[in-house]
């Protein structure tokens, strides 16, 4: 009983201060006379509620959380087996004060009782469905330390909702979380493990893994492809659905598999593997059950699949395919980051001039305080729902920017920008690509300086 009276004497003692009769403080908090005097002098007294002691609180014009850690004991007792429903409203108040602090302490204690993981999971989904992913951080994280089925399925939810909510532009940490992620995917539900599949392969292109990217887009593949069948059947059938609603539409998955292998197999360079999965992405009406947005983004599958086919081109060498590029890039600018990664890296093998080009996109290039757009993410924020890949491809392209000026032997204002925005975002998002630029570094810096404009 030692917990239990503290609190109680808490509150005896400040109601004492405070000159409160049992019935004068029963009208200023608003807890029924009969219910306060069995929750102050009780034998055993009435278990209280997180409710009651902050109305009390408040009547007596303590600030909110006051005497929490005694209400934790009194919950977690020797003579109270902790109620769920009690213990769940405390943490959502615990929840809407901040007390992060608290909720570690609560859930400690929670999990000497292995039962409770069940019930910690399902409040951090609640959470999520609330659009609160931050808050429900640290109940996924206690499922995972605690869950003692390796092959559950919420120890796999969980690792994944930690996967997605900790991504980040910084391109190392995401690899660091994807190698933890990783060996639960195949343990998701499909609708999350195909979103799944996509952001890992999406990490493994910003850390130019093709080997990895394949693989994922192969087990993307399939998976699309399963759940298609099954949606033609259950259609057929006139079987409603009772599955959860995909993230995105399921011909999305299926589309970005075959484009993702192909984009693998293309910075391989194993163009003649590459090119069959053009095919696969570049006509999908037949895809069956496409909603208005899955018709959108046939459209759109449509037109990259046109970039890649001239992609493929321009890297073996028909140059002539530089000026029907340059027209669909002007109708379609929005694809001007990829696209001129492209045209640079073609024009370093092949020795092509694209300086009318690089000027027409000036302002996408080099945006004005270059360093703030990256670093800060603002034209990425805008251009990119997938930041990394945005600050992958500025990356990327700024290196071979800076190749094709170091192949020209010009050393400009331009080039400079070029030179601190690359060696500064390496340095900051992907320092995996430090050794990949030193070299270039020391070459365009020892140019002879009658090429420095």
């Amino acid at each position: 009983m030692k917990h239990r009276i503290t609190l109680i004497t808490e509150l005896e003692s400040e109601m004492y201060k405070q000159g409160y009769s049992l019935s004068h403080f029963s009208k200023i908090s608003g807890i029924n006379r009969g219910i306060l005097s069995a929750t102050l002098n009780g034998n055993p007294p009435k278990i209280m509620s997180i409710t009651q002691l902050d109305s009390m609180a408040k009547a007596l014009g303590k600030p909110e959380s006051w005497l929490y850690e005694l209400f934790i004991e009194q919950c977690f007792s020797e003579e109270n087996k902790a109620n769920w429903r009690r213990v769940r409203a405390l943490l959502l108040r615990c929840i809407e004060l901040n007390r992060d602090d608290l909720i570690g302490d609560i859930l400690n204690l929670l999990m000497e009782d292995p039962t409770h993981v069940a019930h910690v999971f399902n409040l951090a989904e609640e959470l999520v469905e609330q659009n609160q992913t931050v808050v429900a951080m640290p109940f996924y994280e206690c499922v995972i330390e605690n869950e003692r089925n390796y092959h559950s399925e919420r120890l796999a939810i969980s690792h994944y909702r930690l996967f997605r909510a900790r991504i980040s532009p910084i391109i190392e940490n995401n690899l660091r979380l994807a190698m933890v992620f990783h060996p639960f995917r195949n343990r998701l539900p499909d609708h999350f493990r195909l979103e799944a599949l996509l952001e890992l392969a999406n990490i493994y292109y910003t850390v130019q893994d093709w080997n990895m990217l394949i693989t994922s887009a192969d087990e993307l593949n399939l998976l699309s492809n399963i759940i298609y069948k099954q949606e033609c059947k259950r259609r057929k059938k006139n079987i409603a659905n009772s599955a959860p609603i995909f993230t995105r539409p399921l011909v999305t998955y299926y589309a970005q598999s075959h484009l993702m292998k192909f984009v693998a197999l293309e910075h391989m360079e194993k163009y003649d593997e590459a090119r069959p999965y053009l095919k696969e992405f570049s006509d999908l009406s037949w895809f069956e059950g496409l909603d208005d947005l899955g018709k959108e983004h046939v459209e759109k599958f449509k037109i990259y699949a046109r970039f890649n086919e001239l992609n493929l081109e321009l890297l073996t060498g028909h140059t002539d395919k530089l000026v029907d590029y340059f027209e669909l890039l002007k109708a379609n600018p929005s694809e001007a980051l990829p696209s001129l990664l492209i045209i640079s890296k073609a024009a370093n093998k092949y020795d092509m001039k694209i300086d009318h080009i690089l000027a027409y996109f000036d302002d996408i290039i080099y945006p004005n305080d270059i360093l703030d757009y990256i670093h800060q993410a603002r034209f990425l924020r805008d251009h990119y729902q997938n930041i990394p890949i945005g600050i992958s491809r500025y990356i990327n392209i700024y290196y071979q920017l800076a190749l094709y000026q170091c192949n020209r032997n010009v050393y400009d204002e331009k080039l400079e920008k070029i030179l601190l925005a690359l060696e500064t975002s390496v340095e900051k998002y992907n320092r995996g690509r430090i050794m990949d630029c030193l070299e270039l570094f020391k070459k365009l810096r020892e140019m002879p300086r009658e090429n420095k404009e």
